[in-house]
């Protein structure tokens, strides 16, 4: 279903039951957000960063490309990004973000999807959030403009 949105673009809408019902389950858990809230705690400046449509910018590998075609009036297409809706997305994109951050978790960052918790001392916070927006961009992950 091709539904518009306020903004004047679409949204597809896809029903994937069945074919999360045949997808092996990811054990990639995510983070507790208590373990994170305790993490941050007690630190002197904290930055919180939005990633933005997360799911969506996670390509799709060539071979999964058609497991996710969808059609509608005006033809099939085929994502070659992460779709929301898939069983395995949150799985996969935590995984994304742990691998591309990796260094600094849980040194001076927490994430939780694709939101991010930066914090530390005064002195050192401008050099922190600089090293995860480069990484951001090392990592083509684009955060929220608002």
């Amino acid at each position: 279903m091709v539904v518009p949105k306020k903004n004047g673009k679409i949204r597809v809408c896809v029903d994937y039951r069945k074919l999360n019902a045949a997808t092996v389950t990811d054990a990639f858990s995510l983070p507790f957000t208590y373990g994170i809230l305790n993490a941050v705690a007690g630190h002197e400046i904290y930055s919180f960063l939005d990633g933005f449509n997360g799911y969506n910018q996670v390509l799709m590998h060539r071979d999964d490309q058609e497991k996710i075609a969808f059609v509608t009036k005006w033809g099939v297409f085929v994502a070659v990004v992460m779709m929301f809706g898939l069983k395995t997305a949150p799985a996969t994109f935590q995984r994304v973000i742990q691998e591309i951050f990796h260094e600094y978790i849980p040194t001076f960052m927490q994430d939780f999807l694709d939101d991010f918790a930066v914090y530390s001392r005064k002195t050192d916070h401008f050099d922190h959030l600089r090293l995860c927006l480069e990484r951001c961009q090392q990592g083509r992950l684009s955060l929220n403009p608002a």
